[in-house]
């Protein structure tokens, strides 16, 4: 039990990204299908991207990294490093999608859960080493 317990504690970090991870994929994919249900999928994407990339955020900074910064400056740093990151992996999504879609003719709800799994993948590298980082 004290093993488990160990293991717990050391990657915490990871665990909390894996739960609200879990969290923002499925609010991700239930929004992009009601969405989907009456827009364009591409556009449908891009509302639902915005949308969860901001939730992400706040969810990342506050239960998974902690950080804390010492001043507006430091805070405006990490929104800039947060976006920066985003926008590439939005990328990565919003083409991604459009490929499965357009060229594989994959249905665009099982094409988004693909693309999701090497967003989340991606995400976290980035937030890890890049975003978060500890000061």
């Amino acid at each position: 039990m004290i093993k488990i317990k160990e293991l717990i504690n050391k990657h915490k970090e990871f665990i909390s990204y894996c739960f609200f991870g879990a969290v923002t994929t499925g609010l991700h994919i239930l929004l992009f299908w009601l969405l989907d249900s009456f827009l364009k999928y591409y556009i449908a994407n891009i509302i639902t991207l915005i949308t969860i990339k901001t939730i992400a955020y706040f969810l990342n900074k506050l239960f998974v990294f902690k950080t804390k910064c010492k001043n507006k400056s430091e805070l405006l740093k990490e929104v800039f490093k947060y976006i920066f990151s985003r926008l590439f992996t939005m990328i990565i999504d919003y083409f991604g999608l459009i490929l499965l879609v357009e060229v594989f003719n994959i249905n665009e709800l099982i094409g988004k859960v693909i693309v999701l799994i090497i967003v989340v993948i991606v995400n976290y590298i980035l937030c890890k080493k890049y975003v978060y980082k500890k000061r």
